[in-house]
């Protein structure tokens, strides 16, 4: 005789579904401030009229 689904099984799978969500929004978060530092640095350097702004980017 089969046992019937646990109801806390599903409660269960949508926790973790949820974490997993938020793990990837915050790594998300995270890459795309770095990438936005990056420009305003860049573009800091440009409107300062240099020339050589493309060597910042070696931080990389």
């Amino acid at each position: 005789m089969t046992q019937p689904p646990d109801p806390g099984d599903t409660g269960r799978r949508r926790a973790l579904a949820a974490l997993l969500f938020l793990a990837v929004l915050v790594v998300g978060s995270v890459w795309l401030a770095g990438v936005l530092r990056r420009e305003s640095v860049r573009e800091d350097c440009w409107a300062s009229g240099r020339r050589d702004c493309d060597a910042l980017r070696s931080d990389r």
